[in-house]
């Protein structure tokens, strides 16, 4: 399977990709194994539609995320814009076995765990 991956790098682009469904450390030799995984819980993954990629150290930099709270430079955050999955409701609950997680949660979840926020 050829994907195509897109880079993101800043803040505004990491916002861009709003509740899109985000694997946290993926190998991205993975990604299409999890394309398949999707495929086989129900949704569809439109055809030439780009997986969004964010390496650790761009995370880091572009959320201000320090100590305990950085990821390593080196870790893949892999995401799949929902508006690129047809019938994504079906991956709800199956993704939470996977560790499937949303990027606008993750985002959140980092600010509140680096600045304190409740």
């Amino acid at each position: 399977m050829n994907v195509t991956t897109v880079s993101v790098k800043t803040h505004d682009e990491l916002v861009a990709l709003g509740s899109a469904l985000t694997w946290e450390g993926l190998r991205l030799e993975d990604i299409p194994e999890v394309i398949d995984w999707m495929l086989n819980h129900g949704a569809i993954f439109k055809k030439d539609a780009p997986v969004y990629v964010t390496e650790g150290k761009d995370m880091n930099a572009a959320e201000g995320l320090t100590g305990r709270n950085a990821y390593p430079a080196d870790l893949h955050i892999v995401s799949f814009k929902l508006e690129d999955i047809t019938n994504w409701q079906a991956l709800m609950l199956p993704r939470l076995s996977v560790g499937g997680r949303w990027m606008d949660d993750i985002l959140d979840n980092n600010r509140r765990r680096e600045h304190g926020d409740d």
